[in-house]
């Protein structure tokens, strides 16, 4: 009885060597999965090309093509960062609002330049697209962001 004793201890002190590999080789593999790159990337492949500008690839599906597309310069925008377009964003919208009610929508396209503008309001079934390049500027006029009660 005595002999047995010691034996039962030892194994339950040790853990076998392949109990340690196994841990230790689970433990590797989940902390390399959680770091930017991944251990087996072949798992999904994928051909498309990323482009940290735009998330136009966050898309899969190609929306419908919209019933009318304008642009803000249509509308009176300047894109040169000093000229306030609320009144064009708000013109564009307004005329635009009738074709987003409209099977098919609408889409206000904002060409490449930097637009200072107050608030605007969207709509359903409106698309506001900025190419390449263009950037929306709050202005910092108090009496372009009108309160809203």
């Amino acid at each position: 009885m005595e002999s047995e004793r010691p034996t039962v201890l030892s194994s339950m002190a040790r853990p076998s060597w392949a109990f340690l590999l196994l841990a230790f080789t689970v433990l590797a593999i989940l902390s390399h999965q959680i770091s930017s790159n991944s251990l087996l990337p072949l798992w999904i492949p994928t051909t498309r090309q990323h482009d940290p500008i735009t998330c136009s690839g966050f898309f899969l599906h190609d929306p419908s093509p919209k019933r009318i597309v304008m642009s803000l310069t249509d509308f009176g925008g300047v894109g040169d960062g000093k000229t306030s377009n609320t009144a064009a964003f708000r013109r564009a919208v307004s005329h635009l609002r009738v074709f987003a009610a409209a099977e098919g929508g609408a889409q206000l396209n904002v060409p490449k330049g930097t637009w200072l503008t107050g608030s605007f309001n969207l709509t359903s079934n409106f698309t506001l697209f900025l190419e390449r390049g263009a950037v929306i500027l709050g202005s910092q006029d108090l009496d372009e962001w009108p309160i809203v009660e």
